[in-house]
């Protein structure tokens, strides 16, 4: 009888994860913004921003990703892109200021089909989104197709393969079950080098991956260069 009261208000939260929408989605934004900052945070270093850059944020949820990168690329311009229109909106309040000088831009749109022009950045990430991307190579052609020669992508996911191997007991009693649960609902859980193998497959090069196999369940970013 709990399980089945539980069971409509987890799938509420869950369902908002993939694609927040009303009130909730709204709480659910503004919970993944500051639940995720340490990956972001962590994401944004191997990144390399330089003052100058045009930096994309594919499914940048509440925007928090996207004021971090602003602060790196302070005389560039950062884009971020969701393909859900409450999280637009709640990226814009958050980055109102760069929205206003013209250096922050945030549209709907989704990792299938990008909304700018060939050759437009010079880094594009996803933070946290991979696993809910519908179509992951078609929107690594997306990602390569809006870079420029020499640009860079970044995958950076916070569940992975990476701690499977020696895992702490928060993620051998939790993260398990956490993961296979995740999987079941249709989620691709990763290793570093999987991803880095899926961005050499859709044409970047020199991709490596670099890991924080203990970290919540497993922090790994993955990189590589047009």
């Amino acid at each position: 009888m709990i399980g089945t009261l539980l069971k409509k208000p987890l799938e509420l939260v869950e369902t908002n994860f993939r694609q927040p929408a009303g009130s909730a989605g709204q709480l659910v934004g503004h919970l993944m913004a500051l639940q995720h900052r340490s990956l972001t945070v962590w994401a944004i270093e191997h990144m390399d921003v330089r003052r100058s850059q045009r930096v994309l944020d594919v499914g940048c949820g509440g925007g928090m990703a996207v004021k971090l990168l602003s602060q790196r690329a302070s005389r560039g311009f950062v884009a971020g892109v969701d393909y859900s229109m409450d999280m637009v909106s709640q990226a814009v309040r958050r980055n109102v200021e760069g929205v206003a000088r013209r250096r922050v831009e945030v549209r709907y749109g989704d990792s299938a089909a990008l909304p700018y022009e060939d050759a437009s950045f010079d880094q594009v990430c996803a933070i946290e989104t991979f696993y809910f991307w519908p179509d992951p190579m078609q929107g690594l052609a997306e990602t390569y197709r809006v870079l420029r020669p020499g640009g860079q992508v970044s995958i950076t996911l916070e569940m992975s393969r990476e701690a499977d191997t020696n895992p702490s007991l928060v993620q051998r009693f939790f993260g398990r079950r956490f993961t296979e649960r995740s999987e079941r609902d249709g989620l691709h859980i990763l290793s570093g080098a999987e991803l880095a193998d899926m961005l050499g497959k859709a044409g970047f090069r020199e991709t490596r991956f670099v890991a924080e196999p203990r970290r919540s369940l497993g922090w790994v970013c993955a990189l590589g260069r047009k």
